[in-house]
């Protein structure tokens, strides 16, 4: 049985009188969970005028996590990578600036653990 609630992997060689073969036996210890909202809208906002929109995100995994984060042209975010405790929440300040009237729209990658998850993202200016 493991001593820790880590990731294990092992290659098993299996050798009979005719062949021999590789049994691959995986384990997959704790994982870091980022409770993190499925989009985000900003709805219409004035050209040239910035709109803020402060988002929890919070680890309800069992394993701390390096996280980071890409977003789309148009929008910025106080924090773009970091560290997350178990159990821990942190705010982050979500940011739309249009530079011209028009609809805006993409995705926000999120990148934990081994994990990559994809959030949409739109507002109107």
């Amino acid at each position: 049985s493991p001593e820790a609630k880590n990731d294990y992997s092992y290659d098993l060689q299996v050798v009979t009188e005719r062949e021999k073969f590789i049994i691959p036996i995986r384990a997959i210890g704790c994982r870091a969970i980022i409770d993190f909202p499925d989009s985000l809208d900003f709805g219409g906002v004035p050209v040239k005028y910035p709109s803020e929109k402060p988002v929890m995100i919070r680890n309800t995994g069992e394993k701390t996590t390096k996280w980071s984060l890409r977003l789309p042209s148009g929008f910025s975010v106080s924090k773009s990578e970091g560290i997350l405790e178990v159990g821990h929440s942190e705010q982050l300040v979500f940011t739309f600036f249009p530079q011209e009237a028009r609809r805006y729209e993409g995705e926000i990658v999120l990148n934990y653990d081994i994990l990559e998850a994809s959030v949409s993202i739109r507002g109107e200016g």
